[in-house]
């Protein structure tokens, strides 16, 4: 293992020191540059765009559509301009409508704000073309953030601390945004160059625009504009941000008692910059920045685990440098899954950016796989090491370590992975892994070895990609989320792509019909899976998009080869401003992954949603989902379950909203009710108040419970409290 880890770091250390190679595409920034004005005077955050900065000549007012279709002018304008002080950066838009009454807005949690008008700043501040911070906000200043990696795409989940204000006006709706340098990571000095792109959504048209123009195939960090800053001070210097959560939890014992548990945790972060680009954070007992009980999900039948994304902030700091090479809807959905180090007592992290490299070195121990045995450890220890190389545009080649140890038993791997782009079309990705597992006291060393390879080729015209992967059988990497190893597995997807363009049908802007095949070959059982597809997707306006499949599979399990063929269809759409529609069916033969006896059965799923938007501060959710499957023979039903979810979420401001859900599932005949009062300032500045309980069908005879027999009764409820204050010092 050794000598191949060893070829990887020459492989990678030849590129740093010879530098990119000479055939790369390289992108320019178009001559696209931008000279923000530097300003003394205050600027609040008000959405009013009253200050003298904002009556200066705008950069631009003409955007262009990426989605869902490229290189159209937007007929909206769009105004933007920039600003800095030295502790800020600020941006505002003038966003212009000429149809009065429809700019949708609401008032909304954080990052649900995709079905609103929104604007906003994609921010390259190392200057890098790696990876980018987004910053976007409705008309209403309501914020979504994100942060946005070459390797893996655009994620959410980060939240950051910056400011927005916005108003509804008569021709259309402005907003401001300022960005705290001690927010972001930049290269610090006299002259500091970034990228930025901005971004614009309109719903009632169904599409989004950007400017500078991204053009079909090329990532927004070749097209991006200069953005020059003069004299930045240094950021951020020092964060700390306590968290206390107290929670009561209690479980039904016989019909008049309970048992009653009470649990307080006090934990810690501290953040330092060591410079404007590079930070060392430490924490105790780090904590969820929410609660997940509004996440709808569905167990039943399933062969794989449902993926739940990170949450907590501590381990969302610099994900984007963590994202590893793999490829689209493989096995492994992410070689580095943080929530795998399940309840951390400590860790410690050193991060950032020094020239063209970006780094991540991460220490934890996990508590949840200790014991109170004598002689037994308290804790696994976790270490992760990332590092990758930009080798020019938004290519990059990186190295990756992980390593889990818990007693005698042990877990090292090591990969390098390549992000290349041979030209303005077509972009490559490719990784290896290689890993060693001991889990019996004693036994060697199980070596295991993982393969992924893309090619991406998109034009305006064409989707198309080919991807293989393959993991031996002994492969095993205790940080990844992966389905399922012992496998060698390839396959494509490739559409064109017809933009609509007929005043007769107006409200149909593409359809992308597609072919997909995929070849799973089973290396223990020596079986192939087999996964064939045609589809066709339609997007409308306003905002919508319907999805019509038909699939036919050939799958192994539990020692047989089952043939399935079944139609698929799901989608959206924003109706009116007040109402938006959802569905995803299935119906035809699935497989009942009995673990001995599976069958092939005559299925159906429905699941259907409404979400409501009777005012701006008010939303309801209601959700139904039936599925049923039965023997095809006899007819006799294997399983029928339905499901029922109520939402309900008042937003007082943007700060402060209630949420209410109640859930039913027939088939396991329990009820969830949850309630949660949640008041966020700035992310990290935060107090939850909740309440959960469970009603289950059970009866009390014989001095026990039997389940299944009698009324619901409450059996389980729950209490928390949760506080933290975010503190910044420069």
């Amino acid at each position: 293992m050794m000598k191949k880890v060893l070829l990887a770091g020459l492989i990678f250390a030849g590129t740093v020191i010879t530098g990119s190679p000479s055939w790369a595409v390289e992108f320019s920034r178009n001559g696209k540059t931008i000279i923000p004005d530097a300003v003394n005077e205050t600027i609040i955050i008000d959405g009013e765009l009253k200050e003298a900065v904002w009556q200066s000549a705008p950069i631009n007012k003409v955007f262009k559509t990426v989605d869902p279709t490229y290189g159209e002018v937007l007929n909206r304008e769009t105004l933007i301009w920039a600003a800095n002080d030295r502790k800020n950066l600020y941006f505002a838009f003038k966003c212009l409508e000429p149809e009065q009454g429809k700019v949708k807005t609401t008032l909304a949690q954080r990052d649900k704000i995709l079905r609103d008008d929104y604007v906003g700043v994609m921010l390259d501040s190392m200057g890098s073309r790696q990876s980018s911070f987004e910053f976007y906000a409705n008309p209403s200043g309501i914020q979504m953030d994100a942060m946005n990696s070459a390797v893996s795409g655009s994620d959410i989940t980060p939240d950051f601390v910056w400011n927005s204000a916005a108003k509804v006006t008569a021709d259309g709706y402005q907003a401001e945004i300022r960005i705290p340098l001690e927010s972001i990571r930049y290269k610090s000095g006299k002259e500091v160059n970034m990228g930025v792109a901005f971004l614009r959504s309109v719903p009632h048209l169904g599409v989004i625009a950007t400017w500078p123009e991204i053009p079909a195939g090329q990532s927004d960090f070749n097209v991006m504009a200069t953005i020059v800053y003069k004299d930045l001070m240094s950021g951020l210097k020092l964060e700390i941000l306590p968290n206390i959560t107290y929670s009561i939890n209690s479980e039904r014992t016989t019909p008049d008692t309970w048992d009653k548990t009470t649990d307080t945790s006090i934990g810690v972060g501290v953040k330092y910059g060591i410079t404007s680009s590079i930070t060392a954070e430490a924490t105790l007992k780090p904590d969820f920045s929410q609660v997940e009980s509004d996440a709808f999900q569905v167990e039943v039948n399933r062969r794989y685990p449902i993926f739940y994304s990170e949450k907590r902030p501590f381990f969302m700091e610099n994900k984007d440098v963590l994202d590893f090479g793999v490829i689209y809807s493989g096995m492994m959905r992410t070689a580095v899954h943080t929530r795998t180090i399940a309840d951390p007592g400590w860790a410690a992290k050193l991060s950032g950016s020094a020239g063209k490299m970006n780094f991540a070195l991460l220490a934890a121990n996990d508590r949840s796989a200790g014991s109170d045995e004598p002689d037994v450890p308290k804790s696994a220890f976790f270490g992760i090491l990332r590092a990758k190389y930009n080798i020019g545009s938004d290519n990059t080649l990186g190295i990756l370590y992980t390593g889990r140890y818990f007693d005698y038993q042990r877990n090292d791997a090591a990969g390098i992975d390549l992000k290349y782009r041979f030209s303005k079309e077509i972009r490559t990705s490719l990784s290896y892994l290689h890993t060693a597992t001991r889990e019996t006291e004693g036994e060697p060393l199980k070596n295991g070895v993982g393969l992924n390879a893309m090619i991406e080729y998109n034009t305006p015209r064409l989707i198309s990609l080919a991807m293989y992967e393959r993991y031996s059988s002994d492969f095993f990497m205790a940080t990844a989320f992966q389905n399922r190893v012992g496998i060698s597995r390839g396959g494509f997807i490739i559409g064109p792509v017809f933009n609509i363009k007929s005043r007769k049908m107006a409200w149909l802007t593409r359809v992308t019909p597609s072919i997909q095949y995929f070849r799973l070959y089973d290396l223990g059982t020596k079986m192939s899976d087999t996964s064939r597809n045609l589809s066709i997707s339609f997007s409308f306006a306003p905002q919508g998009e319907l999805y019509l499949d038909y699939w036919h599979e050939d799958e192994a399990w539990a020692g047989r080869m089952l043939d399935k063929k079944y139609f698929n269809t799901s989608g959206s759409i924003q109706l009116f401003k007040w109402i938006f529609l959802y569905h995803d069916i299935a119906i035809g033969e699935q497989i009942y992954y009995h673990p001995t006896d599976p069958i092939v059965g005559n299925g159906k799923t429905f699941s259907f949603g409404v979400l409501l938007e009777p005012g701006s501060k008010l939303k309801v959710g209601l959700d139904y989902l039936h599925s049923h499957l039965k023997e095809k023979q006899t007819g006799n039903e294997i399983y029928s379950v339905d499901i029922y979810n109520v939402k309900m979420l008042y937003q007082f401001n943007k700060y402060f909203f209630l949420r209410g859900i109640l859930r039913y599932d027939n088939l396991e005949e329990k009820l969830l009710t949850d309630f949660l009062a949640s008041f966020t300032f700035i992310p990290g500045t935060v107090v939850h108040l909740g309440y959960g309980s469970l009603y289950l069908k059970n009866q009390w005879q014989d001095n026990q419970w039997v389940p299944g027999q009698g009324n619901l009764l409450k059996m389980k409820q729950g209490f928390f409290f949760k506080a933290s204050y975010l503190w910044r010092f420069n």
